[in-house]
C-alpha cells in the first residue's frame, strides 16, 4: 500500500481526487478520521500539528518550590500527541504500508508537521520507504508534477522549525508563569509573555506613549482660489508651512491682484503597476478591504486548500520562470474575468512586475483555478478577487499621468498649482483598490492675469503618529525581524485575545501597558526587537546547513537565562508595579453612594460590579453571567455619571455593548419599578437620587428608612415595600417562565427567546400556570410551531400539575408512582376511583385514601369513602372467583368502582360497560353468577 500524508483533511480529499483521475475515490471514516483510497493508494489528512512539544512531567505547579519558572529553562522537553485518533490511524496504516509519502505543506511549519509524521510512521515501521511531494498550490497540474519529482523531506528545515517551537515554549512558558506569580494573576487572568509578542507589544505601546506625549505644534498654510473658463484653481503659497505667525499674515495681507502665471511645465509620467503579492502585501492590501489580519489568511487558506489560489505563505515577489502565466490566464477564461483577462492578454507587458524579495520555496501568492461568486461566498470571493487582480495588474502595462505645474505672483507673492490628468489607465482599468484622483487643470499660459476670487489662511496642528494598523505592524514586524510570514498574523490575534491590544488601529489597554512597562523598567531585553531578530536569524541559519538545532536553542536557554538574572533581582517590584496598574483595567468610576471606587468583580463565572467602599457601602449593579461574556472596562466615559463604559466579549461572539453599566441598570429596571401602582415619575426620581433603582431594594428597606429616603410617611413606605414583594413574585414567576421556555424551546434565526416571552406577556401568559391554562393557537402567535408549542403546553401542564400535588401534601416518592401509573393531575386524584389508584400504582390503598383526602381538601372537595388493604385484598380475591373474570378485568372494573363482590352484585351492566369497555352481556353473566 502507497499511504500519502497531507495536512489536512481538505487537501487530502482533493489531492486524492487529483490523482485518482477517473477512478473513484473511496471515501471511509476510521472512527472519525476520514481516509481516501483508490487503486493501491490511500491519503489521510492530519490536523495540522498532530503531536506538541512539553515539558517533561513534573513542571505543572506553578506554586513549586522546586520547579521555579527559572527551571523550565533546561527542563527536559518531550512530544506527546494532540489528536490521538489520527496519530493511531496514522500508525495503523503505516504498518501495512510499503511505500509512504509526506504530502504537507511546503515551508518551515510544513515541514516540521510533516517531519512529525514520518516519525509517527517510523515508530512502527521502521525500514518502509518515505519520500516528500513539493507543492505550491492543490492543482492538478502541480500535484501530478510533485508526485512524479519525488524528493526527501528537508530535515535542516524541519529543525528550525523544531527549534522555533523550543525555543518559543522556553520563553513564553518560564516568562509568562514568572509575571503572572508576580502579579498574583492566575486561572484566565495569567499574564501572557512570549519571545515575539512581547516586543510586537512594547511597539504598540511605545507608540501610544509618543501619541500622549506629543505637544502640537501650530503651523499655518496659505492658499488662494483662482478661475479660468469657469473652473476653479486651488494654489498654494510656495513657502509651504509658516511656523510664523506674523510671516503668515504678512503674506496673507500682501497677496493681491494682479495674478500673473509665471511659468508652465508640463509633463508625463509612469505610474508602475503593482508587484506580486507576498504574504505581508497581501494582508495589506485585505486590509483595505476590512479584512482583519488573521481573517483574511484563514480566508486565503481556504482557497489555497480548495485549489483555488496558490499557497499564501510566501516571501516571494519575483515569479519563477517555471511558473506558467499564459496557462494561469487561460484557467481564468470563462468565468467572471474574461473581459479583463482577454484585454491583459492583447495589452500584456513584456516582462511581469517583480518586487524586491525573491526566495525559491514558493512563487507569490496568483490565482490556480477558475471560481465564481456564488460558488465561493461574499468573504471568500472578496479575496479570490483580489488576488485575480492582482495577478492581472501584474501583467499590464503601466499607467500614464499628463502632469502640469504652474507657478503664480501675486503682487509679489509667489504660489503654485499642480495637475494630474489620467492619459492610459494600463493597469489601473483591471485593478480599482487603488484610486486614481485626477485634478485637471485648463490650459495656462504665461503672462496671463487671473482673478483672486478668495484667500485662505487656515490654521493647524502638527498631529501625533498614528497608532499601528494591524497591517502597518506586520510590515514592520517584518522590518524588524519579528516573527514569520506564517506566525505574525497570529501574533496579533494573541495580543487581541489576551486582551494586551485592543481596538482598530491597536491600541494598548492598561493591563498590555502595564506588563511592558514593567519589563521595560526591569528586563528590556524581552520587548527589544534585537535578541528576537537574533534568534530567527540563526534560525535561518539552521535551513542553510550553517548551524545546528541544538547549537541555537542553547543560545537561547542562555539569553534567557541572563534575563531571569534581572527579573529575579527585581521580582517585588515588578509584581506591585503591574497589580498597582492592572487595578485600574477593573476601575469604572465613583459609586454614586458614596464616592469610593466601582470595579468589575469576577467570581466564577458570576461577574457584577462593587464598590470598593464594601462592607460600609452596599451598592452594587448586576451583570450578566460571564457565559454571556466577560466583563471589560472600555474608553468610553458616561458624561452623567462619569463611569466608564463597559462591553461583554466572548471568543466567536460578537461583543456585546452594555455601555455605561448605571444607566443600563436604570434602564432595565424601570419596567419592574412601573409594576408598583403606587410609582409615579416623581416618586422614581427621588428613589433615584437615594441609589436606590430596583424593587428588591425596596422590599429589602425597613419602612422607616425607605420612608426617610423618599419623603413619605411610614405607613406609605411600608405599603411600597409590599408592592415591590409582588413585583419581585411577578419578575421570579416571569424569569421561571423565561428559564422554562428556553429549556424546551431551541433557538432559531428570528425567533429568539425573548421576543417569545414578549410576545407571551402581551397576550397575558405571564408565568408558567398562565402557560398552562393556553391553547396551540396563542403559542403559535408567540411564534412557536405547532408541534413544539404541543410539546411546551404539555410540559407546563405537567410541571403546574405536580405542583398542586406537592402543594396539597403528597409525598414526591408516592407522586413519582402515579405520575408512572399515568395518575397526573389533581383531577385524577378526585374522580378516579381509590382500588383503580391502587392497583395502577402499587400503593397501599388506605395510604391512597390518605393522599385523595389532602388532594380534595386542597381543591375543597369531598373525599371517597376510606377503603382498607385487607377489604381491598380479600374483594379482589372474591372477584377472581366469579367464573371468567380474570386479572386484566378486575383492573378494569377498579375503575368503575367495582373492588369486590358486593359492589359488582349491585353494579348496572350498562354504566360499568361505558366505563370499563367491557361487553354488557358478559357483565350480567358475572353479576348472575353471584345471584
Amino acid at each position: 500500500m502507497h499511504l500519502i500524508i497531507a495536512e489536512k483533511n481538505i487537501s487530502a480529499n482533493r489531492i486524492a481526487q487529483i490523482l485518482a483521475g477517473n477512478e473513484k475515490v473511496r471515501a471511509k471514516k476510521d472512527g472519525s478520521v476520514s481516509t481516501y483510497s483508490f487503486d493501491t493508494k490511500t491519503v489521510v489528512g492530519l490536523k495540522g500539528h498532530v503531536v506538541e512539544v512539553d515539558f517533561e512531567p513534573g513542571y505543572t505547579n506553578w506554586r513549586s518550590e522546586t520547579h521555579t519558572p527559572r527551571t523550565l529553562i533546561d527542563a527536559g522537553i518531550v512530544k506527546k500527541p494532540t489528536e490521538k485518533k489520527i496519530v493511531n490511524l496514522i500508525q495503523k496504516l503505516s504498518r501495512k504500508a510499503d511505500l509512504v509519502t509526506i504530502a504537507t505543506d511546503y515551508d518551515t511549519e510544513g515541514e516540521l508537521i510533516g517531519k512529525e509524521a514520518y516519525e509517527l510512521v517510523r515508530a512502527v515501521n521502521p525500514n518502509v520507504r518515505i519520500n516528500r511531494a513539493r507543492f505550491s498550490a492543490i492543482t492538478p497540474a502541480e500535484i501530478r508534477t510533485a508526485f512524479e519529482n519525488l524528493t526527501d523531506l528537508d530535515f535542516d528545515l524541519a529543525a528550525a522549525g523544531e527549534a522555533r517551537q523550543t525555543v518559543d515554549l522556553m520563553w513564553g512558558a518560564a516568562l509568562t508563569r514568572f509575571i503572572s506569580l508576580a502579579a498574583r494573576r492566575g486561572g484566565k487572568n495569567i499574564l501572557s509573555v512570549g519571545r515575539v509578542q512581547s516586543p510586537t507589544l512594547a511597539m504598540i505601546v511605545e507608540r501610544e506613549r509618543e501619541i500622549e506625549s506629543f505637544v502640537p505644534q501650530t503651523y499655518w498654510m496659505l492658499s488662494l482660489e483662482t478661475e479660468k473658463d469657469g473652473v476653479t484653481i486651488e494654489a498654494r503659497h510656495t513657502a509651504g508651512r509658516f511656523t510664523d505667525h506674523e510671516a503668515a499674515l504678512a503674506a496673507e495681507a500682501g497677496t493681491k491682484e494682479p495674478l500673473v502665471v509665471t511659468d508652465v511645465k508640463e509633463g508625463q509620467k509612469n505610474d508602475r503597476a503593482p508587484t506580486p503579492f507576498d504574504t505581508t502585501t497581501f494582508i495589506v492590501a485585505a486590509s483595505r478591504l476590512g479584512l482583519s489580519a488573521a481573517n483574511a489568511m484563514r480566508l486565503a487558506e481556504d482557497l489555497y486548500m480548495n485549489g483555488y489560489i496558490s499557497y499564501p505563505r510566501t516571501d516571494n515577489t519575483v515569479y519563477p520562470k517555471s511558473l506558467n502565466l499564459n496557462a494561469i490566464l487561460n484557467t481564468l477564461k470563462g468565468g467572471g474575468f474574461d473581459k479583463d483577462v482577454a484585454w491583459v492578454q492583447q495589452n500584456r507587458r513584456p516582462v511581469p512586475t517583480r518586487g524586491k524579495k525573491e526566495s525559491t520555496d514558493h512563487p507569490p501568492i496568483h490565482p490556480t483555478g477558475s471560481a465564481t461568486r456564488e460558488a465561493l461566498g461574499q468573504d471568500r470571493w472578496k479575496v479570490y478577487e483580489l488576488v485575480v487582480r492582482r495577478f492581472l495588474a501584474t501583467l499590464s502595462p503601466d499607467a500614464k499621468w499628463a502632469t502640469t505645474r504652474c507657478t503664480f505672483d501675486a503682487s509679489g507673492e509667489p504660489y503654485k498649482a499642480t495637475g494630474g490628468r489620467l492619459l492610459y489607465a494600463g493597469w489601473r482599468r483591471i485593478y480599482p483598490y487603488s484610486e486614481a484622483k485626477e485634478n485637471i487643470l485648463p490650459v495656462l499660459a504665461p503672462g496671463e492675469r487671473l482673478p483672486i476670487k478668495k484667500v485662505n489662511l487656515e490654521e493647524k496642528e502638527t498631529q501625533p503618529p498614528a497608532r499601528y494598523s494591524q497591517s502597518r505592524l506586520i510590515q514592520v514586524m517584518e522590518e524588524l525581524g519579528l516573527g514569520t510570514k506564517s506566525t505574525r498574523h497570529e501574533v496579533i490575534g494573541k495580543l487581541v485575545s489576551r486582551r494586551y491590544v485592543e481596538g482598530n488601529p491597536l491600541r494598548p489597554t492598561l493591563v498590555g501597558r502595564a506588563v511592558i512597562d514593567a519589563l521595560d523598567n526591569h528586563a528590556e531585553t524581552i520587548t527589544e526587537p534585537e535578541m528576537t531578530r537574533t534568534l530567527e536569524e540563526h534560525m535561518q541559519l539552521i535551513k542553510q546547513s550553517r548551524r545546528s538545532r541544538d547549537d541555537v536553542v542553547t543560545e537561547s536557554r542562555e539569553m534567557l537565562h541572563r534575563v531571569f538574572d534581572k527579573l529575579e533581582a527585581h521580582k517585588s517590584e515588578i509584581g506591585t508595579e503591574i497589580m498597582e496598574q492592572t487595578a485600574e483595567e477593573h476601575t469604572l468610576g465613583p459609586c454614586p453612594a458614596c464616592g469610593h471606587d466601582l470595579r468589575i468583580r469576577h467570581i466564577g463565572v458570576s461577574q457584577f460590579i462593587g464598590c470598593t467602599g464594601y462592607p460600609e457601602c452596599r451598592f452594587n449593579i448586576s451583570l450578566p453571567g460571564s457565559t454571556w461574556g466577560k466583563a471589560i472596562r472600555v474608553e468610553a466615559t458616561c458624561p452623567e455619571h462619569n463611569l466608564s463604559h463597559v462591553r461583554l466579549i466572548r471568543k466567536g461572539a460578537r461583543p456585546w455593548d452594555i455601555g455605561c453599566p448605571l444607566c443600563s441598570h436604570i434602564a432595565s429596571n424601570v419596567e419592574a419599578l412601573r409594576m408598583m401602582p403606587s410609582m409615579t415619575d416623581d416618586l422614581m426620581q427621588r428613589l433615584h437620587a437615594h441609589h436606590i433603582y430596583t424593587v428588591s431594594e425596596i422590599a429589602g428597606m425597613q419602612p422607616e428608612d425607605l420612608a426617610k429616603a423618599v419623603d413619605v410617611e411610614k405607613k406609605e413606605a411600608a405599603e411600597l415595600a409590599r408592592e415591590a414583594e409582588d413585583a419581585l413574585e411577578v419578575l421570579r414567576r416571569r424569569s421561571e417562565l423565561r428559564k422554562f421556555v428556553r429549556k424546551i424551546v431551541p433557538p432559531r434565526k428570528g425567533r429568539s427567546h425573548a421576543k417569545i416571552i414578549r410576545n407571551l406577556l402581551e397576550q397575558g401568559i405571564g408565568d408558567i400556570h398562565a402557560l398552562s391554562l393556553a391553547d396551540v393557537a396563542a403559542i403559535k402567535k408567540a411564534g412557536i410551531p405547532e408541534a413544539t408549542g404541543t410539546e411546551l403546553l404539555d410540559a407546563a401542564r405537567g410541571l403546574c400539575n405536580e405542583r398542586a400535588l406537592r402543594e396539597a401534601g403528597v409525598p414526591a416518592v408516592s407522586l413519582k408512582k402515579y405520575q408512572a401509573g399515568g395518575v397526573a393531575t389533581p383531577d385524577d386524584f378526585c374522580y378516579l376511583p381509590i382500588p383503580y389508584l391502587a392497583s395502577k400504582t402499587g400503593i397501599n390503598p388506605e395510604t391512597v385514601h390518605k393522599h385523595v383526602d389532602l388532594v380534595c381538601r386542597h381543591l375543597g372537595r369531598p373525599a371517597p369513602q376510606k377503603i382498607s388493604r385487607t377489604v381491598f385484598e380479600r374483594g379482589r380475591k372474591e372477584l377472581l372467583e366469579v367464573p371468567g373474570l380474570g386479572e386484566a378485568t378486575v383492573d378494569r372494573l377498579y375503575l368503575a368502582g367495582i373492588y369486590d363482590a358486593a359492589t359488582l352484585r349491585v353494579a348496572d351492566p350498562e354504566k360499568v360497560s361505558s366505563i370499563t369497555g367491557i361487553p354488557k352481556a358478559r357483565l350480567r353473566d358475572y353479576i348472575g353468577h353471584l345471584k
